[in-house]
């Protein structure tokens, strides 16, 4: 099965684009965290890092090989808007048993990023 037809990538409704790297979320109402300033939820931006992290990882692995998430770091860097997410991962580091990969997230502006995130990933 595709990492784009789990239960968490259809609710959070990303997927990737034609782009090498490049990831779309596109936003729906029940992505809101804080309902006043209708900001999506922090959860939602740190899935969509590890998510994309896991997608760039697995591109790179044989067909008996699966990713595990060792560790990851969030840097919330904007109030996001009620608008569509991007992300655009990059592998650092790729060993036998380990992947490290940088993923940045923005909604308008590549040049204005609302989060970024540092993944490692288990490879197995």
């Amino acid at each position: 099965m595709s990492l784009f037809q789990t239960e968490i990538a259809n609710w959070l409704q990303i997927k990737p684009l034609d782009e090498e790297g490049v990831y779309h979320l596109t936003f729906t109402d029940h992505h809101i965290g804080n309902v006043w300033i209708r900001s999506i939820h922090g959860g939602v931006s740190a899935s969509t890092v590890e998510l994309c992290a896991e997608a760039e990882t697995r591109k790179l692995l044989e067909a008996n090989q699966d990713t595990l998430v060792t560790t990851s770091t969030i840097d919330y860097l904007r109030i996001t808007k009620d608008t569509d997410i991007y992300a655009r991962a990059t592998i650092v580091r790729k060993s036998r048993r380990l992947s490290i990969v940088d993923v940045v997230c923005w909604q308008d502006d590549e040049q204005v990023p609302v989060a970024r995130g540092t993944v490692t990933l288990k490879v197995g």
